[in-house]
C-alpha cells in the first residue's frame, strides 16, 4: 500500500524583510532563540526575551526564509519570513504548538500552519485505516480499506496542488511544490500490449525529477526538503546504476543552477553535496564521479567552487590525484617489486594473464589472515588453470618482513608474492649520500618510484584490497571481496554456474573493510 503524502516539517529560506516578528507564548519569562536552516542543518540566528508572554525579534536583521523558533521547553517550531512587513503568531500550548497555533499576521505562515494542521488530521484518519487493515480478515474488506486509503491520499495531493496553485511566488508554495514528485507515465506499448521501451519510465523519472524545483531560486537551498530531494536523487541505492550516468545527470543539475551569482548558494550546495557524497561512497567505480566533480569545479586554475580555501582545494585535488590513478577502465600503473628472496624483481605486466589479480595485504591484518588463504584456494583450484595470475603485494618491511615470509610458508602461497622488502626499505629510507645513490640505482635498473610507493600509487590505506585487471592491464574491478572476486572471475572465464567455494552471501566472504 502506498503511504500518504504527509509533510512532517519544512526547512527553507526565502527573500524579503520582515520588520517585526512577534510571538505570543503562554510561558514564564525567559530567553528564547531563533535558528535558520541551510540544507539539513540549523544555525543560530537570533535571541529575544520573552516577557509577559511576548517575544519580539527584529526582522530587518534576517534574510527571508524558514526559521525555527526554539520554544521554552526546547521544542522547535518552524515559521516563514518572506517579505511580509509583520509577523504575529500566538502559540496557545508549547507542548502542542502546531495544533494551537493562531497566525494573526503573515499569509505564508497562515497557509503553512493550516496545511500542517490539515496533515495532522489526515494522519489520524490514515492510522484508523491502518488499524482496520490489520484487523481485516477477508480480501473484500481489505480492498475497501485500500480504496479509502487511496481516496485519502488523493485528497492530500489535491490539497497540496491547490496550495501551490494559490501561492506560486510565496515561499510556502515554492517549498511544498518541491515535495511533490512528478507523475510518472505508463510504459509505451505496441498494439499487442507489449512494452516497447523498458527504460522509458526510468528515463522519464531522471529527466523530470527536478520539474517542481526552481534551481535558480536561492531560497530552495535553505531547506531540508531540498537536501532530502538531492540526497534521494544521488542515494547509494537510488536511481543511478553506473558512474557515467551519475556524471551526466550531475552536470545537467549543476548547469541548471546560477553559478555566477555568489549570493545564490544553490550552485555551491549542489556541487559540494555531490562531490562529498561520491568521495566517500563505497560502491565500486563510483569514485569516478568524485574525480569528475573535482576536475570540473575545484581543480582548475580558476576554480568554479569560489567558496573554497587554498587548503581545502589542495586537499580535494590531492584526493582527486590519488583516485585518478586507479579509476576503473584506466590502465593499471605497473608495479615492479622483489619476491621474498629479494633477488627476483617481478613486473605484473610480465605475467601475461587473461586476467590478473592485484592483491594488497598485511600479515598482521585480521581480515588479511582470513582472506589470503582463501585466495590461495581460489588460485589452486580455479585461477591457475584459467590463466588468472595473482600478484600479491605484502607489507614486508621492518618487523613485518619475517612475519610476511613465515605467513607465505605456513599457508603455502603459490601465487606471486612481492613487496618492499626489508633491505629495499632500508635503502630507500636512507637519506645519506650513499642511500640516495643506492635508491637512484634501484630506480634506474630495477623498479620505479610508483612501485616503491605502491600504497600511495594504488590508494591503499587499509587492507586487504583487491583489483582485477583485464588482459591488457586495464582495471575492471577494485575494492571487491574474495567472494565477489570468485563470482566475477567465474563469469568472465565461462564458469558462471560453477559451485562457489566462497559464496558472496556468506558474511565471511563479504565486502572488504573499505566497502563495509
Amino acid at each position: 500500500m502506498k503511504q500518504l503524502i504527509f509533510i512532517l516539517s519544512f526547512f527553507t529560506i526565502t527573500s524579503g524583510i520582515a520588520q517585526e516578528i512577534k510571538f505570543s507564548i503562554s510561558a514564564p519569562d525567559t530567553t528564547i532563540y531563533m535558528a535558520r536552516y541551510f540544507g539539513k542543518n540549523t544555525y543560530y540566528a537570533d535571541t529575544a526575551e520573552l516577557k509577559n508572554g511576548v517575544a519580539i525579534f527584529d526582522g530587518s536583521k534576517h534574510r527571508g526564509g524558514l526559521y525555527a523558533l526554539i520554544l521554552p521547553n526546547g521544542r522547535p517550531i518552524d515559521f516563514i519570513i518572506d517579505g511580509e512587513p509583520a509577523i504575529d503568531m500566538v502559540i496557545g500550548d508549547i507542548n502542542e504548538p502546531i495544533k494551537t497555533m493562531d497566525v494573526k499576521k503573515s499569509t505564508n505562515n497562515k497557509v503553512l500552519f493550516d496545511f500542517m494542521q490539515y496533515n495532522g488530521k489526515q494522519r489520524e484518519k490514515a492510522q484508523v485505516l491502518s488499524d482496520k487493515m490489520k484487523e481485516a480478515k477477508d480480501e473484500k474488506t481489505k480492498d475497501v480499506i485500500k480504496e479509502e486509503y487511496k481516496k485519502l491520499n488523493d485528497e492530500v495531493k489535491a490539497y497540496q496542488s491547490k496550495l501551490v496553485e494559490n501561492n506560486p511566488d510565496r515561499f510556502v508554495g515554492v517549498m511544498i511544490k518541491m515535495t511533490m514528485d512528478p507523475e510518472l507515465p505508463e510504459h509505451p506499448r505496441d498494439e499487442a500490449g507489449n512494452i516497447t521501451d523498458s527504460n522509458y519510465v526510468y528515463n522519464y523519472y531522471l529527466n523530470h525529477y527536478w520539474d517542481n524545483v526552481d534551481l535558480t531560486d536561492y531560497r530552495v537551498v535553505n531547506c531540508k526538503v531540498f537536501h532530502n530531494k538531492l540526497d534521494k536523487y544521488f542515494a547509494k541505492k537510488g536511481s543511478f546504476l553506473n558512474p557515467d550516468t551519475v556524471i551526466v545527470y550531475a552536470k545537467k543539475l549543476v548547469d541548471k543552477t546560477d553559478a555566477e551569482d555568489q549570493t545564490n548558494k544553490v550552485f555551491q550546495y549542489v556541487v559540494h553535496h555531490i562531490t562529498n557524497k561520491y568521495e566517500s561512497m563505497q560502491i565500486v567505480g563510483m569514485d569516478k564521479v568524485f574525480y569528475f566533480m573535482a576536475s570540473s569545479y575545484y581543480c582548475t586554475p580558476e576554480p568554479k567552487a569560489y567558496w573554497i580555501t587554498d587548503d581545502y582545494k589542495k586537499k580535494v585535488c590531492e584526493r582527486r590525484e590519488h583516485i585518478g590513478r586507479t579509476l576503473i577502465g584506466n590502465p593499471a600503473i605497473p608495479l615492479i617489486l622483489p619476491d621474498s628472496t629479494e633477488k627476483k624483481w617481478i613486473n605484473f605486466y610480465d605475467l601475461k594473464g587473461d586476467y590478473t589479480v592485484l592483491y594488497f595485504w598485511d600479515p598482521h591484518c585480521g581480515h588479511c589472515k582470513k582472506s589470503t588463504p582463501k585466495l590461495q584456494t581460489l588460485y589452486e583450484e580455479k585461477f591457475r588453470e584459467r590463466n588468472v595470475p595473482i600478484y600479491a603485494i605484502g607489507k614486508a618491511s621492518g618487523d613485518d618482513f619475517e612475519d610476511w615470509k613465515a605467513f607465505i610458508r605456513k599457508h603455502n602461497l603459490e601465487f606471486v608474492n612481492v613487496g618492499v622488502t626489508d633491505s629495499i626499505f632500508n635503502i630507500v629510507t636512507d637519506t645519506s649520500a650513499a642511500g640516495i645513490a643506492k635508491t637512484y640505482n634501484l630506480i634506474q635498473n630495477y623498479t620505479t618510484v610508483q612501485s616503491l610507493n605502491y600504497a600511495d600509487t594504488y590508494d591503499v590505506y587499509s587492507t586487504p584490497k583487491i583489483f582485477l585487471l583485464d588482459g591488457d592491464g586495464r582495471i575492471l574491478y577494485k575494492q571487491i571481496s574474495i567472494g565477489q572476486l570468485e563470482e566475477i572471475v567465474d563469469g568472465l572465464t565461462g564458469h558462471a554456474d560453477d559451485e562457489k567455494l566462497f559464496p558472496v552471501e556468506d558474511p565471511e566472504n563479504g565486502l572488504d573493510p573499505e566497502t563495509e
